[in-house]
């Protein structure tokens, strides 16, 4: 390929990855598919990793129920809870107590108040976004709130929000830290059930957490990266049933150690039961099982805990890679056959790939599903423009050729020597014939015009029907008579046989037309002169016009022979003899002097094909 045409085909490639790369951003900045985008980022969370011992879940379970009744439980039941519990840094209570017992409330609010580390839940039926188009921090909003009753969040250390993000593929990847009433200031934001239990753990003032534009402060110790309005992406440290967990059946039993849970975070809630209370999917959630709400606020904890910060790839961030990825698919991708291309696009997809996990340990959740869709589009998109433009040249190849060569010939003409279409031409080894009725002069001058044009087209047609069945390629009409090239357009190692064949058969046509038309006067006869050897072969001309064509000495050779051969003759060069000699009968006649040959040329008169060599194969 030309330097010039290499040019042309990589910046085309490149333009149009880009503008795959384009339109893919657009659909990323419009947040098109949110459910793949999100879906396809779950596979970095951690399915198995350590949580620690620093957080415990005391779990409502089964087993629990069967033993201590069922729900809803006594408030005694939670007063000797907490009486086992008391060793803990903090006791976070995920468990709605929103109903008045006469005498349980009032001993379960002394008991919450001795122990002064007890954070007790409110949640919100459902939570309202802020409105679009708002500046600065702001809140999600509750429609409606449901609390502790009052003299347990009197009593209590913390109150805390337990509501979570719900994405819009059902999936909890988000816990806001901070909800605002429907009619109060910032001042009034309530802390998630998170901060609370840090709070009370780790004895932070008692400031409001301030947050800011993408950071949320937390009594100096922990400043969280949050979004705009204060909500948290949840770093997960593993499946369900990953946390230290006890049964509260074990906690009140008589082997129970309450020591055992000293300077630890306690977290009391509902787990593994038979009843669907508070249970979702989450990114690490396996064969359907969800996680309860206990674990998911145990791994918000954990997140802000151990600073596993997680922010999801900003938007400007995501569009420079699917640019990148892009460009490196124009790039690449152009060069290679479809399979192979179809495999480097597959390296550069699970290149990327490989990369993501790398960015999760950095704290950014990358978003892999319009990365890898644009290594998919813009593999797809060059390999249809490269069919585009092969169809393209194909049909100029065609058009090119269609009224020189078979229609057979034509369509199988492929690309694997565009030099041969494109200004200029190449260097090849060719068979040239030339053929011209012998004595046209006087026919010509006793006929009118109308007919000498209408008897040369009744021979040219048969004429050229011979050069297609050969092979050959017709390069022109030379009035009355036809020059030929075989080898081109596509090469042929039997070149010189075929053109040998076209002259003898052109000659035998030549016979059974004059006599199909009674030409007793003056019947039609061929010289025919056939040589071999290299010519440049190609499209040569100027700007204006540019015709495909042989030059070189072989051509001038044939067009000498033809002017030397008598009627009916068949004259071919010492060189296509040698070709031919193992399939032809020719008889080698007296050197001839040719114009433009210092020596005289060695010539064969072509007496037929040797009868051994039966019937040719067909020919393309």
């Amino acid at each position: 390929m030309k330097a010039r045409d290499w040019r042309r085909s990589l910046l085309r490639s490149i333009a149009t990855a880009l503008a795959v790369g384009l339109v893919v951003s657009l659909a990323q900045v419009a947040n098109l598919f949110p459910h793949w985008q999100l879906a396809t980022s779950d596979y970095l969370y951690e399915a198995n990793g350590d949580p620690g011992q620093d957080i415990v879940i005391v779990a409502i379970d089964e087993s629990s129920l069967q033993e201590l009744g069922p729900w809803p439980w006594p408030y005694d039941t939670y007063v000797r809870l907490l009486d086992r519990l008391g060793e803990a840094r903090a006791i976070g209570v995920d468990v709605l107590l929103d109903v008045e017992d006469e005498t349980g409330t009032a001993v379960l609010a002394e008991v919450t108040r001795e122990l002064d580390n007890v954070i007790y839940p409110v949640t919100a039926l459902s939570l309202l976004p802020p409105p679009r188009g708002e500046r600065g921090p702001c809140q999600y909003k509750p429609d409606e709130l449901i609390r502790t009753v009052r003299p347990l969040r009197q009593a209590a250390a913390g109150v805390g929000t337990v509501n979570v993000i719900i994405d819009p593929d059902g999936t909890v990847r988000r816990v806001p830290l901070l909800i605002r009433p429907q009619a109060g200031s910032p001042q009034d934001s309530q802390e998630a059930f998170a901060l609370q239990v840090l709070r009370v753990a780790y004895d932070l003032p008692p400031e409001p957490a301030q947050l800011g534009a993408d950071q949320l402060n937390l009594g100096g110790r922990f400043v969280i990266p949050v979004d705009p309005q204060g909500v948290m992406m949840i770093n997960y440290i593993g499946q369900p049933k990953t946390f230290p967990t006890i049964s509260c059946t074990d906690v009140l039993s008589d082997g129970f150690d309450p020591a055992s849970l000293r300077d630890k975070i306690v977290l009391l809630g509902w787990i593994n039961t038979l009843q669907e209370i508070d249970r979702h999917i989450t990114p690490v959630s396996s064969g359907g099982y969800r996680m309860a709400g206990i674990e998911i606020q145990a791994n918000a904890i954990h997140t802000i805990l151990h600073h596993r910060w997680l922010s999801p790839q900003s938007t400007g961030s995501k569009v420079l890679t699917i640019l990148a990825l892009a460009l490196v698919c124009g790039l690449v991708l152009p060069w290679l056959g479809v399979v192979a291309s179809a495999g480097l696009g597959l390296l550069v997809g699970v290149g990327y790939f490989l990369t993501t996990p790398v960015f999760f340990e950095l704290g950014v959740l990358p978003s892999p599903f319009y990365p890898l869709l644009t290594v998919l589009f813009c593999f797809v998109a060059i390999t249809a423009l490269r069919f585009a433009l092969e169809q393209r040249e194909r049909r100029r190849v065609q058009a090119l050729f269609g009224r020189y060569v078979s229609p057979q010939v034509a369509a199988m003409l492929s690309l694997e020597d565009p030099d041969l279409v494109r200004p200029g031409g190449t260097r090849r080894e060719i068979s040239v014939l030339f053929a011209d009725i012998r004595g046209f002069t006087s026919i010509a001058e006793s006929l009118p015009p109308e007919q000498v044009v209408n008897l040369v087209n009744t021979y040219d047609d048969p004429l050229t029907r011979v050069v297609f069945e050969q092979g050959g390629f017709l390069d022109k009409f030379t009035g009355d008579g036809i020059m030929a090239l075989f080898g081109v357009p596509l090469s042929q190692p039997d070149h010189a046989e075929r053109a040998v064949r076209a002259g003898l058969e052109m000659q035998a046509v030549a016979q059974q037309v004059s006599a199909q038309r009674g030409e007793v006067e003056w019947p039609i006869r061929y010289g025919i002169g056939v040589t071999s050897g290299e010519a440049v072969v190609g499209n040569i001309g100027g700007e204006e016009r540019m015709d495909f064509t042989a030059i070189g000495d072989v051509v001038n050779l044939a067009a000498r022979l033809e002017g030397c051969a008598q009627p009916g003759e068949v004259l071919i060069s010492e060189y296509t003899y040698e070709l031919v000699k193992d399939v032809v009968e020719a008889e080698r006649l007296p050197p001839i002097k040719v114009k433009g040959k210092k020596e005289p040329v060695v010539v064969y008169r072509v007496v037929g094909m040797l009868e051994e060599v039966g019937q040719h194969p067909s020919l393309p």
